[in-house]
């Protein structure tokens, strides 16, 4: 592990006890046992460490994501796993979500936290464009508006991302996005 990975991990443990606003840089520094003055050659403050937490780990959320997409054969399985993908990768980042929620973050930190939502939305909307387009040019769907799709496909997934990340029992993930994927894909009305 970098200089730079050590101290962004030794960051998220401090976080997580003593929130963003207590934590000082003394403390991420003794947490990954370096010299303040080490750390402020890798990052000049607070803020700065958590951009690149932010930026990093939503950067691997969406290469977890794409990476899951593409190894798919159809477009029922890719829409599959970018549901399912987007909801492990939420979970495994709980701590952001938390972060935000629990804590009374300043405004300029919870502009952050809505500019990578953004982000995040953008990468989304690209990737369902594509899976939805194929899927209508090779007659798998009706041509139906693409950003109709993409918000019940993202309202789902966002909805099923709250029990994830505020239930207090485990989910069987992989059940309920096959359940939600079947019932996009042949609706609820009997035939």
């Amino acid at each position: 592990m970098d200089k730079r990975e050590n101290i962004l991990r030794a960051a998220s443990v401090m976080f997580q006890k003593y929130g963003f606003a207590k934590t000082t840089l003394d403390d991420i520094a003794q947490e990954c046992g370096m010299k303040n003055t080490a750390l402020y050659y890798y990052f000049k403050s607070k803020d700065d460490i958590i951009n690149e937490m932010f930026n990093s780990d939503m950067e691997k959320i969406q290469d977890n994501i794409r990476n899951a997409v593409a190894k798919q054969d159809t477009i029922k399985n890719k829409i599959h796993a970018f549901v399912f993908e987007k909801l492990i990768s939420f979970k495994s980042q709980k701590r952001y979500f938390d972060l935000v929620l629990k804590e009374n973050l300043s405004v300029k930190h919870r502009q952050l936290a809505f500019e990578q939502k953004n982000k995040f939305d953008e990468f989304e909307k690209k990737l369902l464009t594509g899976i939805i387009s194929e899927g209508i040019d090779s007659n798998v769907f009706v041509n139906h508006s693409i950003d109709s799709v993409i918000y019940m496909i993202t309202g789902t997934t966002w909805g099923i991302s709250y029990f994830v990340l505020h239930g207090k029992q485990e989910m069987e993930l992989n059940k309920i996005v096959d359940d939600v994927v079947n019932i996009m894909f042949s609706g609820l009305e009997k035939r």
